[in-house]
């Protein structure tokens, strides 16, 4: 995962996190159940790049909450393209 990427989103573009510290970014990340990175190439090479996240908390038995989900804005709207 690229904290920065992370972080920038949710402290300057997320309505529901702005302002928020990166402290608190990388220790909501760390202790999430599951954390899921979108990219943008493949992630075994160098040009790839991280352009979305969401991150889970779970018991892993009866709930999830889905949190912190975002693709960046230059992104949306491509849909999923293999190969």
């Amino acid at each position: 995962m690229d904290e920065e990427v992370i972080f920038n989103y949710l402290n300057k573009e997320s309505y529901w996190a702005k302002g928020i510290p990166k402290e608190i970014v990388q220790k909501s990340v760390a202790n999430s159940s599951l954390c899921f990175g979108v990219y943008k190439g493949h992630p075994d090479q160098e040009e790839a790049k991280q352009i979305g996240f969401a991150r889970v908390i779970t018991d892993f038995a009866t709930f999830a909450y889905l949190a912190d989900v975002f693709i960046l804005e230059p992104y949306r709207g491509e849909g999923c393209r293999n190969g």
